[in-house]
């Protein structure tokens, strides 16, 4: 149940009152040893730091089946499209693909055991009625950045434990004191456009923080 702690009040977090935030910090990378050790025990290969940044090859035989995998590269695509709305201060596409992205994690992931095992997946189910009323209900771009941060957070931890399939990601960090210090997301490509910060987009407010491959 330790590994579920964390996911379970970001849930919480997104029933709840969008007023205050509940972020997922990952173990620091930086820790002197062979393997980063995740809370829900990603096997994974030995890091690959740089001075910039952390990459993190993760061993598939420690991550959820191919067919699982590939249902995640869906999910992660919807993700992009909010991400992208929200560079662009499309509010509209922003929610739509906000709740697109709720729906299909419930419709795709029905019949999949490993998930419908999972003590975190069944309490986003439990709680899916409330989680998409709220997403809703974020007609304000601000407010839509809050839920994207809260959906990061969430979506990281999925990833982690499950993985994707054949892709490299990137965890992106926007660095502006404009924004939470915590203001993080997930990219396909090594894009400065800043969910965070909309059409400023200054580039030096963006860094990537570390790679996943799958």
């Amino acid at each position: 149940m330790k590994k579920t702690l964390l996911s379970i009040l970001f849930l919480i977090s997104l029933s709840g009152s969008l007023q205050a935030g509940i972020y997922y910090s990952p173990p620091d990378s930086t820790e002197k040893s062979d393997t980063v050790k995740y809370k829900f025990e990603i096997r994974q290969l030995p890091l690959i730091k740089t001075d910039s940044e952390t990459e993190i090859v993760f061993d598939g035989s420690g991550l959820a089946p191919q067919n699982v995998r590939v249902i995640f590269n869906e999910f992660f695509k919807q993700y992009m499209a909010i991400k992208d709305a929200l560079v662009y201060n499309d509010s509209y596409s922003a929610v739509r693909n906000t709740v697109k992205l709720l729906d299909d994690m419930r419709s795709k992931s029905a019949d999949i055991d490993v998930l419908n095992k999972d003590d975190i997946w069944i309490f986003f189910i439990s709680n899916y009625d409330n989680i998409r009323r709220k997403a809703e209900s974020a007609r304000f771009i601000s407010e839509q950045r809050f839920l994207f941060n809260e959906i990061t957070t969430g979506l990281k931890t999925f990833i982690k434990q499950y993985g994707l399939y054949d892709k490299t990601i990137y965890l992106m960090q926007n660095t502006s004191d404009s924004a939470s210090v915590n203001a993080e997301w997930l990219s396909d490509k090594r894009a400065k456009k800043n969910p965070y910060l909309g059409l400023l987009n200054d580039t030096n407010f963006v860094k990537v923080k570390e790679v996943w491959k799958f």
